[in-house]
């Protein structure tokens, strides 16, 4: 039966309903509206075919509902408004989308850093906000130490569907999560069979598995050079720092292009074993292996200074194997520098220890370490590579007594990350407890997601056949988010401008004398509360009288404006009935978490002549406040 039939039959069979006319006419349209939906499952139709019902003018608005006495929003509210247009949330008690089939698209902008204090203080700095989005609520955030990787988790992290049987309903998990300890996990994980034979059946099915994933990893949407990790992941985690054009620190070697008629390998898994001596650890075995397991380079190196420990129990070098040992590192960095050029991608976990023992610059590295998530403690505690190894590859290493093998435990990296290249940047990272992505909720309900951000962001939440765009500044995630809100096959588009936030944390890493800084910011307080007083007692308002003391610098200005007008260039963008989304997330949390280090020092050393006053803990409570204390604009276009 064709949609036109289709209409005829429940025109006709309203006709003979009981009841007013306009009784009838309103039933009429919501069996209508009910069968266009079916229809249009079903693939028969396009979503314009919603017009017949709500007339050619019809618009989606939002009424956002009067907010109760001291009511915020959370960001589950606004998760559960995009689950409720785009899946199958509940219905938003807080706003009313009308007319909501007629919604094409909903965009969430996150821009972290702007507080309600700050934008009602300076609201003439976002006209184009106010203008398209008008009243904000006001929300709360996370914490007032809260990093914008921990508020965009709360706004991905949705609770999992009711199970049923233990067993998630339409969700397939290779790997469900546990609640166990780690020991648990690691014995359960790497558990060998009734049998050695069994046991080496599995092995060798789990090689061969790997080896598929090898053949295939071309056909996978992410290359290996999306997993590598940024300057700053590096700077983070403790990498020997390197800059082009700069001297470079005296033993340390850099890796060098390829020459023209030498094609570089693509990717090298590196592990290396140490034993200490009177300065510490040193470099005395060191492994390479070629993304097929082909040993590549294993060398014993004899350190510069004598071995006082052989740390066997965890690094597997004698007294014995030592013996006799004349190859030194210089020796092994000229080996490593044919093996290894700059366009190759060093793979092994906690690299920066086997970097740093090896005197090696490298900026290309994949780091198991951090592309996986500990299974129950999540991306703040990174994981050992026997438990990755047991848990993702199902086998077991560094069980014996003698050590661990740097060949084994440089196979075990390059094969967690060729899995990890074949499954997709979300395997292997680790939701909130109970809770799963939002774009796996949507992608279960047939809706396409795009998203735009930088790349740690995408190695998070870019799952299954999301769009994961890769932009390295604000200008570009705008002008690459522009693009994508008019693609019709895209539902949902994630974009975030965190150059507000980046002033932030630049400001409070460069700030040397906190003191000052604090009393400047009680200075601030005191005079926006005078001015308050006094424009209450006489009348006035007291924005041209308090300008002197919330002045924002000429720096912080320019951020300011370039933030609304990126906002203005993304709505311009926007098609009609899309529906848009902002989150300020939090406010200068980077300050709050400087200024509470400040404290526990203080506190530590209160013989030392410092001390924490009382207008010290007034001042990190209220900047903690504005912190906290977040904004959500939200319309439809």
């Amino acid at each position: 039966m064709n949609e036109e039939a289709a209409m005829a039959v429940l025109a006709e069979n309203e006709v003979q309903c009981e009841g007013s006319p306009e009784q009838a006419k309103a039933k009429l349209n919501r069996r209508m509206l009910k069968k266009k939906k079916q229809l249009l499952s079903k693939g028969k139709g396009t979503k314009s075919d919603y017009f017949d019902v709500y007339g050619a003018q019809a618009r989606a608005q939002l009424e956002l509902q009067p907010p109760g006495p001291n009511s915020r929003l959370n960001f589950q509210d606004l998760q559960g408004l995009v689950t409720w247009v785009l899946a199958d949330g509940e219905n938003p008690k807080w706003v009313f989308v009308k007319n909501k089939p007629l919604v094409t698209k909903v965009v969430m902008l996150h821009m972290p850093g702007l507080d309600a204090a700050l934008y009602m203080e300076h609201s003439g700095l976002f006209r184009s906000l106010t203008q398209c989005c008008g009243v904000p609520r006001a929300a709360v955030g996370v914490s007032p130490l809260a990093t914008p990787a921990q508020t965009v988790e709360a706004l991905f992290s949705c609770p999992k569907p009711r199970t049923k049987k233990n067993k998630i309903v339409g969700l397939k998990r290779e790997h469900p999560e546990s609640e166990s300890s780690d020991s648990e996990e690691e014995t359960e994980a790497a558990k060998p069979s009734a049998g050695d034979a069994e046991d080496g059946f599995k092995r060798r099915r789990v090689e061969n598995d790997n080896q598929r994933n090898v053949n295939t990893r071309d056909q996978s949407s992410f290359p290996a050079s999306y997993y590598t990790l940024t300057a700053r992941q590096m700077h983070e985690n403790g990498y020997p720092k390197f800059s082009l054009g700069e001297d470079i620190l005296p033993g340390f070697v850099r890796t060098l292009p390829a020459p023209e008629n030498v094609t570089p390998l693509e990717m090298v898994a590196v592990d290396c074993e140490m034993c200490y001596t009177h300065e510490g650890l040193e470099l005395t075995r060191v492994s390479m292996v070629s993304s097929k397991g082909k040993v590549l380079l294993d060398k014993l190196v004899k350190p510069e200074n004598p071995i006082t420990n052989y740390n066997t129990q965890y690094s597997g070098i004698t007294a014995a194997m030592m013996a006799g040992v004349t190859t030194t590192l210089s020796d092994v960095q000229e080996e490593i520098l044919k093996l290894v050029h700059a366009e190759t991608i060093l793979v092994g976990h906690s690299v920066e220890n086997d970097l740093i023992a090896l005197k090696l610059l490298h900026s290309l590295v994949i780091d198991t370490a951090l592309v996986y998530h500990h299974p129950s403690r999540g991306p703040m505690c990174k994981p050992a590579l026997r438990m990755l190894t047991g848990r993702y590859l199902r086998r077991k290493i560094q069980g014996d007594k003698a050590g661990h093998d740097s060949v084994e435990d440089a196979r075990a990296a390059m094969d967690l990350v060729l899995l990890k290249i074949s499954k997709g940047p979300g395997f292997g990272k680790r939701m909130k407890p109970n809770c799963e992505s939002l774009v796996e909720v949507l992608s279960r309900h047939g809706r396409r997601s795009s998203l735009v951000d930088r790349r740690p962001m995408l190695h998070q939440y870019a799952v299954g056949s999301c769009n994961a765009i890769i932009a390295n500044s604000d200008d570009d995630v705008c002008a690459k988010a522009v693009k994508e809100v008019k693609k019709t096959a895209v539902d949902f588009v994630w974009a975030q401008f965190s150059e507000l936030n980046a002033y932030y944390e630049d400001q409070a890493r460069a700030t040397e004398n906190w003191s000052t800084r604090m009393a400047e910011m009680a200075a601030t307080m005191t005079c926006s509360k005078l001015d308050k007083s006094k424009s209450l007692a006489e009348g006035k308002d007291s924005e041209s009288e308090a300008e002197a003391c919330r002045v924002l610098s000429e720096g912080l200005q320019t951020i300011l404006a370039r933030l609304d007008d990126r906002f203005k260039k993304l709505y311009d963008a926007l098609e009609p009935n899309t529906l848009l989304i902002v989150a300020t997330g939090h406010g200068d949390t980077a300050s709050v978490r400087r200024l509470q280090e400040l404290k526990w020092k203080t506190c530590q050393n209160k013989g030392a002549g410092s001390e924490w006053t009382r207008n010290n803990e007034d001042v990190l409570e209220e900047f903690a406040a504005r912190a906290e204390t977040t904004l959500a604009f939200t319309c439809i276009k």
